[in-house]
């Protein structure tokens, strides 16, 4: 009896789930949603922009307009002030091409000239400066002038080499 009562139960609540179920509603527009009347919708700020923009165009035309005695008016002129820009561009590009063509002439003449051997000292007693006290003995001040030639002289033997070296190099 257990089994049957069982079974029983299970079929009733199949056939109340069944039997709730409602059918669609086409026609009656309630199962999509309420629709009320027609609503007024605004045209859109984008409309009024454009309507906006007919006499507003027309305004500035005529603004811009020269007076009947040939004059420009304060509309042309503000226009006018800045549309000389082009030709300022063009004189500061010129003058910046031509200073930096002049930069790389100059860097170019430095660079290529050959190079002094010569040291101008402008102090050459620097080398004999120093304090007078706790001085070694031969660690005077000396003659400059035997210094000088003795470097003078060093110099021209290496140039020589240097002139030796490159005319083999060339032969």
């Amino acid at each position: 009896m257990y089994a049957l009562g069982r079974q029983a139960v299970e079929s009733a609540s199949r056939l109340s789930a069944v039997t709730t179920r409602t059918g669609r509603r086409h026609a009656s527009g309630h199962a999509h949603g309420h629709h009320e009347g027609p609503k007024n919708e605004s045209l859109g700020t984008l409309f009024y922009i454009a309507l906006a923009a007919v006499p507003v165009t027309i305004g500035v035309y005529t603004a811009a307009q020269k007076t009947p005695d040939g004059k420009a008016t304060g509309l042309s002129t503000l226009i006018d002030k800045y549309s000389d820009y082009k030709e300022k561009w063009a004189a500061r590009n010129t003058l910046h091409t031509s200073m930096i063509e002049q930069a790389a002439f100059d860097r170019n003449l430095y660079q290529s000239s050959p190079g002094t051997k010569h040291v101008d000292l402008r102090f050459p007693e620097v080398f004999n400066t120093g304090s007078p006290y706790n001085v070694s003995a031969g660690q005077r001040a000396r003659n400059m002038d035997e210094l000088v030639a003795h470097y003078e002289k060093k110099n021209a033997g290496i140039e020589e080499k240097r002139a030796k070296a490159s005319e083999e190099k060339k032969n």
